[in-house]
């Protein structure tokens, strides 16, 4: 075989492994093994609780109408999602379907991200090491996007309307990056349709792609500027008036839904956020920079709506639409923004590879470098093109010395990295295996040298074709296993949750004498009273989930807290008329209950009504 020949049969494998079926096979089946290992199904937790319920309703609508979190509405309602997941919770059983949601969003994840590389990061050869980074990197992570603390995060692991809405939501994103509107307008649509709330913003960007970046600005400050408008009027009418009294205080004091004091929000991060976008609007591929600019804008005016509403304005409708939600969206695409900047900036200047290694030196020795070197390439992209050239000629010639400062760092992080793969290993709730944390913590989310070295060797071109073909079988084998414990609930608990909403489970022995609609009280034992005995419970703390959208329902909410929470004796609760059935932990000196079991013991509330005296509070 004649040399050129031969060079043109190595370019052909090339190309194979780089763009053929097995290493798409192989990517994708990785970044679904590193995510199942990095979001281990824990139950029906967190919002989960609260999708169950909305279930519950969808499948027992009357027996749960008088339930609190239904009375005065619920944002169930809006969603394309509750009867989804309502029919799928009929036919399967809220176990099978919650895991069924999480599993599915998890792929969604996976192909969200590859989608959004392949846009975004893949250049006139095809794939490159930062869109093979970016994926097996993005699926391991679960960054939060809240403005206090993290209690909203991406890739969760419970079941949420939110594990479709936000892959669909990037998918759109990815549409939109490569021109493809309609498609991405359809996805869009479907996001907002899922969850109003996360899938607003993407529909709102493509927009704004539509638009000249003038109009684009005009558009985003436009809310702010009415949001002062009608707050200065003070108007009184719902949904337009602003929030006050304990209603506001309680939002302040103990949700995650209004920005607290300044000191303790997340709004270095957000402004993090903001210089990746930055970077990407004024460094980023030519073609992709009108898309981070008008993200950027967006993310402005929702970051100070979110800001003006919090610490001025608190208009009702504003703070129930929680515009700081923007940043889910903000956040993995500013991501990957800084990813194409990088890889733009590596194909001009020789040096940048070396300032790399230089920089992941930094971040091995401590993850604090992170923000600062993000702000770094902000402030970089602003400095005028001829400069950083004859900054890079002039780092060209100080190539030696970049290369043992390299060295040098590596040899001193490495220690210490090593003990924070020990560190991150012990993060994880259940182990997947014995010993080894330095194990789990390589294959843990907050740490990035595994996936990055697996992204390079993926593309290399002496990778033997064989070796491809194989990988997809061996990854597939290490799924199956990891597959296989991937629900670490424990076994009573794993029990429990079988039987919620699941017809073909034995009835709840207090089933015979609870009435379909009946209220309960039996705060310990919420899910059971919803999805179990299938009625109204008269009081949890998870009723309190959403009491930002409505005042009614949160004054309503808290009397009954005061009355559950003070009460010396569970069945002094029974003097409110519309309690039917009280569920003490154990047996009360007096009064014949009407079932006892281990844990829980049933009382019925009118026969106590009925005697005189009647109980008091």
């Amino acid at each position: 075989m004649s040399s050129r020949a031969a060079e043109k049969a190595t370019e052909k494998s090339a190309l194979l492994i780089r763009h053929g079926p097995w290493a798409t096979g192989s990517l994708l089946l990785l970044a679904f093994l590193f995510w199942l290992l990095n979001h281990p199904y824990q139950g029906i937790w967190h919002d989960a609780r609260v999708y169950g319920l909305i279930a519950a309703h969808w499948i027992y609508p009357e027996a749960l109408a008088n339930d609190l979190f239904f009375r005065f509405g619920s944002q169930g309602s809006l969603s394309l999602f509750t009867p989804v997941y309502g029919e799928l919770v009929r036919v399967l059983g809220l176990d099978v379907a919650a895991r069924l949601v999480v599993l599915s969003g998890g792929a969604l994840w996976v192909a969200a991200l590859f989608a959004l590389s392949r846009t975004m990061l893949a250049n006139e050869r095809g794939d490159t090491l930062a869109g093979r980074f970016a994926v097996l990197f993005g699926v391991m992570l679960s960054v939060s996007y809240s403005p206090n603390a993290s209690v909203f995060v991406l890739n969760e692991n419970f079941a949420t309307a939110r594990s479709w809405a936000m892959p669909a939501g990037v998918i759109a994103v990815g549409l939109l990056a490569v021109g493809r509107t309609w498609w991405a307008s359809g996805v869009a649509l479907l996001s907002c349709l899922l969850h109003p709330l996360l899938g607003i913003w993407p529909l709102v960007l493509i927009v704004l792609t539509r638009l000249p970046m003038r109009q684009a600005l005009a558009l985003t400050l436009l809310p702010t500027l009415a949001l002062i408008a009608i707050g200065m009027l003070n108007l009184d009418a719902p949904r337009w008036r602003l929030m006050g009294g304990e209603w506001l205080d309680y939002l302040r004091a103990t949700s995650d839904i209004l920005f607290k004091s300044p000191d303790n929000t997340r709004l270095p991060v957000y402004f993090t956020v903001l210089a990746g976008l930055l970077a990407g609007a004024r460094a980023g591929s030519q073609r992709l920079r009108p898309l981070y600019a008008r993200l950027l804008a967006l993310t402005c005016g929702g970051l100070l709506l979110a800001l003006v509403s919090a610490y001025w304005l608190p208009l009702e409708i504003v703070v129930q639409g929680q515009p700081w939600r923007v940043f889910w969206l903000a956040i993995p695409v500013a991501g990957f923004a800084l990813l194409d900047v990088i890889q733009c900036a590596s194909a001009t200047f020789r040096v940048v590879p070396l300032l790399i290694g230089s920089v992941l030196a930094l971040m091995a020795l401590d993850d604090a470098f992170l923000q600062p070197i993000v702000w770094l390439i902000c402030g970089a992209s602003l400095v005028p093109r001829h400069y950083l050239v004859m900054l890079a000629e002039r780092a060209c010639s100080w190539r030696k010395t970049v290369w043992v400062v390299m060295i040098a760092l590596w040899l001193v992080a490495l220690p210490g990295f090593i003990v924070e793969l020990d560190i991150a290993g012990a993060r994880f709730i259940t182990p997947w295996w014995p010993e080894a944390l330095w194990l789990h913590g390589l294959v843990a989310g907050s740490m990035w040298p595994l996936p990055l070295l697996l992204a390079w060797l993926f593309g290399q071109k002496n990778m033997l074709l064989l070796a491809m073909k194989m990988m997809p079988i061996v990854i597939a084998g290490l799924l199956i296993w990891v597959f296989a414990y991937w629900d670490k609930r424990p076994e009573p608990l794993r029990l429990m949750e079988a039987s919620y909403l699941n017809s073909r489970q034995s009835p709840h022995p207090f089933v015979k004498y609870i009435q379909s609609g009946d209220i309960v009280v039996w705060p310990e034992r919420e899910l059971t009273v919803w999805l179990t005995l299938h009625t109204a419970n008269y009081w949890s703390k998870a009723q309190g989930i959403g009491v930002v959208f409505s005042q009614e329902k949160f004054t309503e909410w808290q009397r009954r807290g005061v009355l559950v929470e003070g009460a010396s004796r569970r069945l002094t609760l029974c003097a409110d008329p519309i309690v039917d059935w009280v569920v003490a932990t154990q047996l009360i000196p007096s009064i014949a209950p009407l079932a006892v079991l281990p844990d829980a013991v049933l009382y019925a509330c009118s026969p106590l009504r009925a005697v005189s005296p009647a109980p008091t509070f």
